[in-house]
C-alpha cells in the first residue's frame, strides 16, 4: 500500500484515514429519536456498525452498557413525551408496519439494544426502560448488500441495517434510502481493508490519494437496496 494511503484509523468512523467516510455521511434528520444501547464488548469491534449510525442520523445517541461501570441512565436520552419502542425481534414482538405506527402516540423514540443475540436479550430483560417498552420486529429483510459478519439464522442482520430499515418504515424512503446507501459504502471499504474486495469493486468508488481521481465503482446490484 502506498505511503500516501494513511492506514491510521479515523477516530470517528474508524476506517483508515484514506478511506474515511465522515464527509459522506448523510446526516439525515428524523422525527423519531434514536438511542443505541451498545454492549461494551461490542464497542471495540471494528465490525460494529452502531458508530456509523451516530454519523448518519442527526441526534442519534449511543450509550455503552455492561462491564463494571454503573448502568447508564437511559431515560435521560429519551425526549420528554416520546413513546419508547424497542427494536428487538424476540417473542411477543409486533411487526413494525405503517399501520402499527399509526396507532402509537407520537413522537416515537426508537431504542436499539446492540450486541450478540444473548447480550441483546439480557439487556432487554434487565434494563427497565427496554423491558417495559413495546418490542417491534422488521417485516422482512429487504437489503442484500455486503455483510461484515455471518449470522445464523440468516434472517438476522447488522444493527445498522435493522435501524435503517426501521427508520424507513417510520420515516419513509427519503430517510431509509440514504442510510442504506451509506452503509453499503462503509461496509465495502471495511471489506477492502480485510482483503475481501478489490479497490475497483468498492461500492461508490474510492478516491485515489495519488492522483486525486475517483476509481470507478462497481455496478449497482440489481436487487433491492
Amino acid at each position: 500500500m502506498s505511503a500516501d494511503r494513511d492506514p491510521t484509523p479515523c477516530p470517528t468512523c474508524r476506517l483508515h484515514k484514506w478511506l474515511c467516510l465522515c464527509a459522506q455521511a448523510p446526516r439525515v434528520a428524523t422525527r423519531t429519536s434514536l438511542l443505541l444501547v451498545v454492549h461494551v464488548h461490542e464497542l471495540g469491534r471494528t465490525s460494529n456498525t452502531a458508530r456509523l449510525l451516530t454519523l448518519a442520523v442527526r441526534g442519534a445517541a449511543l450509550v455503552g452498557h455492561g462491564g463494571r461501570e454503573a448502568p447508564a441512565d437511559l431515560l435521560s436520552h429519551v425526549p420528554a413525551g416520546a413513546t419508547p419502542v424497542v427494536l428487538y425481534p424476540g417473542r411477543g414482538a409486533r411487526t413494525l408496519t405503517p399501520e402499527l405506527v399509526a396507532t402509537l402516540p407520537s413522537p416515537l423514540a426508537l431504542i436499539v439494544p446492540d450486541g450478540n443475540w444473548k447480550q441483546a436479550g439480557r439487556m432487554v430483560k434487565r434494563i427497565p426502560v427496554l423491558d417495559g417498552a413495546m418490542k417491534v420486529a422488521l417485516p422482512t429483510r429487504a437489503f442484500e448488500g455486503s455483510a461484515l459478519r455471518r449470522n445464523r439464522p440468516g434472517h438476522r442482520m447488522s444493527t445498522y441495517e435493522a435501524v435503517a430499515q426501521a427508520l424507513g418504515v417510520l420515516e419513509g424512503e427519503a430517510v431509509g434510502g440514504p442510510l442504506l446507501d451509506f452503509y453499503r459504502r462503509a461496509t465495502d471499504r471495511m471489506l477492502l481493508v480485510r482483503g475481501k474486495l478489490k479497490l475497483g469493486d468498492v461500492y461508490g468508488g474510492v478516491e485515489d490519494s495519488l492522483s486525486g481521481s475517483v476509481l470507478p465503482p462497481r455496478s449497482p446490484d440489481p436487487g433491492p437496496c
